[in-house]
């Protein structure tokens, strides 16, 4: 027992003094650092079309998606330049309609004008965001931070499907990759751990043409065009070094 209670008390020491370590804070010139997270989706929609034919009541559902990213920072007094690189896994859902075409005669039909259709949205990025930030609160081991930044963006691996009641189509090789999005965020710190909340926006339309990957009825085309922004929001966890 005596023994249990020794291994007890060096566990708890050594706790102590790594969560100690890790709210010590000291005031450098240059920091590196790594954060893991999650991101939602929310991508403003300028059009979709299927054959040439716009869609209809689009509507968008947001999931959770993955970040990793390693960053350095430069201190400038309450200042801070914090240039980074990361990977990110974005996922989503647009459900929209097809409109179908009246019969030639104009007489009402059973038919429902519209069907329900989803595009499922998979996409991995790897990014560089240049940020700019200001320590609104530096004091002690607390610190609140803003900060403001351009991002480059190059999504390496993209994968839209389409589901409907009569087809299951896979697209892939977005024809433009690559993105520029303005982002800002807020960091909350406690010693060497921080918290990122940070939004972004695209600030060029990604007009995209897509490959089929299968197609159901090879002699019927299945042609997706779409225009739409980045909208993005994201929560991590991180530490300083």
């Amino acid at each position: 027992m005596k023994k249990v209670y020794f291994i007890g008390v060096l566990l708890y020491l050594s706790l102590s003094a790594e969560a100690q370590n890790l709210i010590r804070i000291e005031d450098k010139a240059f920091n590196f650092g790594a954060k893991v997270g999650f991101n939602a989706t929310f991508p403003i929609i300028n059009s979709l079309s299927i054959n040439g034919k716009e869609a209809e009541n689009i509507d968008i559902e947001y999931k959770v998606g993955y970040l990793a990213a390693i960053f350095c920072r430069v201190n400038i007094e309450r200042f801070f330049l914090q240039p980074s690189f990361s990977w990110h896994r974005s996922e989503g859902n647009i459900r929209f309609s097809m409109p179908q075409s009246l019969p030639e005669d104009n007489t009402l039909s059973i038919t429902p004008a519209a069907t329900s259709d989803l595009l499922m949205m998979r996409t991995n990025s790897l990014e560089i965001p240049i940020m700019v930030g200001y320590n609104l609160v530096k004091k002690g081991p607390y610190g609140l931070s803003f900060m403001v930044g351009p991002k480059l963006k190059y999504n390496y691996k993209i994968a839209y499907t389409v589901e409907s009641s009569t087809t299951h189509i896979e697209y892939v090789n977005d024809n433009t990759p690559f993105g520029v999005n303005i982002a800002t965020g807020v960091g909350v710190s406690i010693g060497r751990l921080f918290f990122d909340f940070v939004y972004e926006l695209g600030l060029n339309q990604v007009e995209s043409d897509f490959e089929k990957v299968n197609n159901p009825v090879p002699e019927i085309n299945y042609d997706i065009n779409i225009d739409k922004r980045t909208n993005v929001m994201s929560i991590s966890l991180g530490v300083l070094f």
